[in-house]
C-alpha cells in the first residue's frame, strides 16, 4: 500500500506546483503584477525548495525518510489553505511554504521508495517520475478548470483537503527495513562534496535536471502569458499544458520498462540536449500553434530525463557509499536551481527585449552543460592511455649493471616481473574507471 499513496503524493504535489500557470495571468491582473513579479511567484516554491532539498535529504538519512515525509505532507496541506486566502502576502507566504513541503516529500518521499526495493538504483524507481509529471501535466488543466468554475481560491482548497488525508493514510505505513549496507553510508554533507564530483551518474542526473527545471520554469513563464494574448482563457491554456500528458506518460512508462538499457549516462545528456534546443521555434516564432507545439515537443525528453536520473543516481550513489537522501537531495536542489534561476532571468529579459530572446535563457546555458557532459563522459576513457606508466621502460636499465653471470638470473627475473605487473593493474584500473 505504500508505493500507492507515495505515488498519489507526489502526484497532487506535482499538480499544486503547476495548478498556478493558467492562475497567473489572472493573479498578475488583480495584484497589478509585473513580468519580474509573475516570475517570482512562479519561481518561490522553487526557492524554497533550493534551500531545503540537500538538508531535507541528510534528515531523511539520520531520522527516518518517513518520519519527515510524513510532517512534509502536512505542510503541504496548511500552504495549499494559505495559498487560497485572497491576499498576495498570504499567496507569497503559501508559496514559500509549499516549496519547502515539495522539497522535502520529493527527497524524503524519494527516499522512503528507494528504500521498499530490494536494490539500489532500481529502474523503477523512475516511475516517481511518471507520477509526478502526470501530475505536473494535469495540474494547469484541473487548476484551469476549477478557477474559472469556482475561483480563484478553489484549486488550493482541493490540494489542502487531499494533502490532508495523505498525510492521515502515510501514518499508518510502516517503516521500510534497512537495505543491507544502507547502514553504513556516507550521510554528512562533506561526504557529498568529496564523493559525488567523481560519479558520473551523480553528476549527470544532477545536470540533466537542471536543463530540466530550467526549460519547464521558462515554458510556465512565457507559455501562459504568450497565450493569452492570443486569446486562451485560463481553462484553454490549463488544457494545453495538459496536451502532452499522453505522451509524457507513455515515454515515461517505456523508460521504465527498458530499465537499466535506458537508465544511462548517455541517454540522460542526449535528453537534455534534446529538451534545451526543444524551446527554439518558440524563440523563433510566437504563435499560438508553435507555443502548443513546443510544450509537446519537449514532453518526451522532458520525460527520459525525470525518469531515468534517480535510478541513475541512486545506483551510482551505492557504489560510493554515499546515502540515498543525500543524493536525492542533491538532484531535486539543481532541478529547483534551474527552476528559480531561469523563470527570473527570463522575465527580466521578457521585460527588456521581449518574450523570444528570454527563451534562449534555457536554451544556451542547457546546450552548453549537455555538451559539456558529452565531453566529459569521453575525457576519462583517454586519461587512463596517458598513465602507461613511462617508468616502467625505464626498469630494464637496472639489470644492465651486475657483475657476475649468477646474479643477472637472480634478479632479472623478479625485476621482469615487477616491472611486467603494474602495468596490468593500472590497465585494469584504467578499465574499471572507465
Amino acid at each position: 500500500m505504500l508505493a500507492p499513496l507515495l505515488h498519489a503524493l507526489f502526484f497532487v504535489a506535482a499538480a499544486t506546483q503547476s495548478a498556478i500557470v493558467p492562475l497567473l495571468p489572472r493573479l498578475s491582473h488583480t495584484y497589478g503584477l509585473s513580468p519580474s513579479a509573475d516570475a517570482l511567484l512562479l519561481a518561490a516554491p522553487g526557492l524554497a525548495t533550493l534551500a531545503i532539498s540537500i538538508p531535507a535529504g541528510a534528515l531523511a538519512d539520520r531520522l527516518g525518510a518517513r518520519r519527515i515525509t510524513i510532517a512534509a505532507t502536512a505542510l503541504m496541506a496548511t500552504a495549499a489553505a494559505a495559498q487560497a486566502a485572497p491576499s498576495y502576502v498570504l499567496l507569497m507566504a503559501g508559496r514559500l511554504a509549499f516549496g519547502l513541503a515539495f522539497g522535502i516529500v520529493w527527497t524524503s518521499g524519494v527516499a522512503w521508495m528507494s528504500g521498499s526495493h530490494s536494490d539500489s538504483g532500481s529502474p523503477r524507481l523512475g516511475a516517481v517520475a511518471t507520477s509526478a509529471a502526470v501530475g505536473m501535466v494535469a495540474g494547469p488543466a484541473i487548476g484551469g478548470v476549477l478557477a474559472d468554475r469556482f475561483g480563484l481560491s478553489s484549486p488550493f482548497l482541493v490540494v489542502a483537503v487531499l494533502a490532508g488525508v495523505l498525510a492521515s493514510a502515510l501514518k499508518w505505513q510502516p517503516d521500510t527495513p534497512s537495505r543491507a549496507g544502507s547502514d553504513a553510508r556516507e550521510t554528512s554533507l562533506r561526504s557529498l562534496a568529496r564523493l559525488a564530483p567523481n560519479q558520473p551518474g551523480v553528476v549527470t542526473g544532477a545536470a540533466v535536471l537542471a536543463i530540466s527545471g530550467a526549460v519547464s520554469g521558462v515554458i510556465q513563464l512565457l507559455v501562459p502569458l504568450e497565450l493569452r494574448h492570443a486569446g486562451f482563457s485560463a481553462g484553454a491554456t490549463g488544457v494545453a499544458f495538459s496536451a502532452a500528458a499522453g505522451v509524457y506518460i507513455v515515454v515515461s512508462a517505456l523508460v521504465v520498462k527498458l530499465g537499466r538499457r535506458a537508465t544511462t549516462v548517455v541517454s540522460a545528456t542526449l535528453a537534455g540536449l534534446t529538451l534545451s534546443l526543444s524551446l527554439l521555434p518558440a524563440a523563433l516564432s510566437s504563435g499560438a500553434a508553435i507555443l502548443v507545439a513546443v510544450l509537446v515537443a519537449s514532453t518526451a525528453p522532458r520525460a527520459v530525463v525525470s525518469t531515468v536520473a534517480y535510478p541513475l543516481a541512486t545506483d551510482s550513489a551505492a557504489r560510493s557509499g554515499l546515502a540515498d537522501g543525500l543524493v536525492i537531495g542533491l538532484l531535486n536542489g539543481t532541478w529547483a536551481g534551474g527552476l528559480v534561476l531561469a523563470p527570473l532571468l527570463a522575465g527580466a529579459v521578457d521585460q527588456v527585449a521581449g518574450a523570444a530572446p528570454a527563451y534562449l535563457v534555457a536554451v544556451v546555458p542547457g546546450v552548453l552543460g549537455a555538451l559539456w557532459l558529452l565531453r566529459r563522459r569521453s575525457g576519462p576513457k583517454d586519461s587512463p592511455a596517458t598513465p602507461a606508466t613511462p617508468t616502467t621502460p625505464i626498469a630494464p636499465a637496472t639489470p644492465a649493471t651486475p657483475a657476475t653471470p649468477a646474479t643477472p638470473r637472480a634478479s632479472s627475473t623478479p625485476a621482469t616481473a615487477a616491472t611486467a605487473k603494474p602495468p596490468t593493474a593500472e590497465h585494469e584500473l584504467a578499465g574499471a574507471t572507465a
